[in-house]
């Protein structure tokens, strides 16, 4: 359908509400009331659908009375579908039952996220939404954006981006590092120099062998030997294990794993700065309730992490 937008701008909502209700009243007084407007109002209202569709919509039976035209009693349906069609477009919200829901979300995070987060919400849509379906996407961070911009993803869930002006952020929990060792080390506590002399296990999302401890360690003039350098933070406590080596991890996901795999958890002896864990999403999807509802149960999960 071709639209004539300069017929249009003729027109505005208010014609087409005030149209409405003079059809239903059949008086331009009982109309002002019920779109609670003046009388004269409502006359220049008439004036100008009049002038619009060639038709004088009302006309006087009598001094009191006024009866509508064939014409405009003609279209009145139309124009009330119109009027329905945009309330229902625009106005009308979405009604999200997460225990109806049929939903798939794509969530770009690393393994580590994935592992701290999953446990309590898998029960909480397990319970709430056995509908919802939840896909973890390994994402490199220089892809996670421009995933984001083409809705290939719905929700990152990470730190460290440099985010654009249409892109919402918002915090979940902070995190810190521990270094990590086998449970039989005799150590009670790391020094510099016994940290470096260590080999050390590393994760990295770049494909190298250099990580935050590396830049660190530069600034004192002191270097570390990286042996192992994998994008997977899960296989750290099974390599540290069985080996002499040492590793920095997130500290939630350390404490967990030394619980079950009976590994030594000591303070970093280099000044490693906390990071914030946040949901990052693009803002088409600030107002939709399915992502707002997915949000919300993100934000319990980190807040029980804290419990």
């Amino acid at each position: 359908m071709t639209i004539d937008y300069s017929s249009l701008r003729q027109l505005d909502l208010n014609l087409l509400l005030a149209f409405d209700i003079l059809v239903q009243e059949a008086s331009v007084t009982q109309a002002a009331e019920k779109l609670n407007m003046s009388q004269s109002a409502m006359s220049h209202a008439l004036k100008r659908l009049r002038a619009v569709l060639k038709d004088p919509i009302l006309i006087r039976t009598s001094q009191r009375q006024m009866e509508v035209t064939p014409y405009a009693l003609e279209i009145s349906p139309q124009v009330r579908q119109i009027l329905a069609e945009i309330q229902e477009t625009l106005l009308a919200k979405d009604v999200f039952n997460p225990a109806t829901a049929q939903e798939d979300f794509r969530i770009a995070t690393n393994d580590y996220v994935e592992a701290t987060l999953s446990a309590n919400l898998l029960q909480q849509l397990t319970q709430q939404a056995p509908g919802i379906q939840i896909r973890v996407k390994g994402l490199n961070k220089d892809a996670v954006l421009a995933a984001l911009d083409d809705n290939s993803i719905d929700l990152f869930i990470g730190a460290g981006l440099d985010l654009k002006r249409w892109h919402v952020q918002e915090s979940l929990y902070q995190e810190e590092f521990v270094c990590v060792l086998q449970s039989d080390c005799p150590l009670t506590e790391l020094s510099l120099e016994q940290y470096v002399e260590r080999t050390h296990i590393l994760v990295s999302f770049q494909d190298d062998f250099r990580g935050i401890g590396d830049l660190i360690l530069e600034q004192q003039q002191q270097s570390r030997q990286v042996v192992w350098s994998t994008p997977h933070f899960m296989v750290v406590p099974f390599l540290l294990a069985n080996s002499d080596c040492v590793a920095l991890l997130p500290k939630r996901m350390a404490e967990r794993c030394a619980k079950e795999m009976g590994l030594k958890l000591l303070p970093p002896p280099i000044d490693v700065t906390r990071f914030t864990v946040s949901m990052i999403w693009h803002q088409r999807h600030n107002n939709r309730p399915q992502h707002q509802w997915l949000r919300k149960q993100f934000l319990i999960a980190a807040k029980q992490l804290a419990d």
